[in-house]
């Protein structure tokens, strides 16, 4: 029995039954939406593993529904990855700035597309499930990974960051205190997968940023070269299950 589900959204039958292939190959079960309307329905009703969806819908922008799955707390992790035959600069940015983990190009590879979500739902899983090591900074600080709940603590209050902002910050936090290149941030996040522009990385710290609130202070970006997270911001509270990795 598939233990993973994935929301197709899409309001061309022929993609969403290309992709329902593709993904049965890979152990993947598939509920699908041709709407907005529908496919929240279906993901509040039962909330699936992973939304798959289209950046044209009938009755709403999937940037809209992106922003409509992140603002909910019962969907804010659920990983997204776009599929789309808008495939501009600007609609990359778009929706990596509306909370999506990422994105692909119509017409599409049926093993990359299999490839690239496995890669998503191990992302996420591993966030959400992996033991934590023992601390080895001192407490007190204002960032904290919880490697158990798949979330970020700022200053005591616990904040939801999609699982591709999560990795970000984990790579960010296991190099504090040095400056991290976007380019190296795009081998990290993407690693051999197709090319993504460097104002992704931009986008993604930019709703990093909004989410952390005061504590945004300690993200700093360097300007031409990259992001640094400052080293005093970085530590795991002795007796917790929290983790900087």
């Amino acid at each position: 029995m598939p233990s993973r589900v994935v929301l197709i959204v899409d309001e061309d039958d022929g993609v969403r039954a290309a992709v329902r292939r593709c993904l049965a190959d890979r152990q993947l079960a598939c509920r699908e939406a041709s709407t907005a309307r529908e496919a929240l329905k279906s993901a509040f009703e039962d909330p699936p593993d992973l939304i798959l969806l289209d950046l044209v819908l009938p009755d709403q922008s999937g940037l809209g529904l992106c922003r409509t799955v992140r603002e909910s707390a019962a969907l804010a992790r659920t990983p997204i990855v776009v599929l789309t035959s808008r495939t501009t600069e600007i609609d990359r940015v778009l929706a990596f700035e509306s909370g999506v983990d990422d994105f692909l190009a119509k017409p599409f590879y049926p093993p990359e597309l299999g490839a690239r979500i496995s890669a998503v739902l191990r992302g996420f899983a591993g966030h959400s499930s992996e033991p934590a090591p023992t601390p080895m900074r001192p407490p007190r600080a204002a960032i904290q990974i919880d490697a158990r709940g798949g979330g970020v603590i700022v200053e005591g209050r616990r904040v939801d960051l999609t699982p591709r902002e999560l990795e970000l910050l984990a790579v960010l936090i296991d190099q504090a205190g040095r400056v991290v290149r976007r380019n190296q941030l795009i081998d990290r996040l993407w690693r051999r997968n197709a090319p993504h522009s460097e104002r992704a990385i931009d986008a993604h710290v930019k709703s990093i940023r909004r989410k952390l609130g005061p504590a945004r202070a300690y993200l700093e970006t360097v300007r031409g070269v990259g992001y640094r997270l400052s080293g005093s911001a970085i530590a795991a509270p002795p007796d917790e299950g929290f983790t900087k990795t």
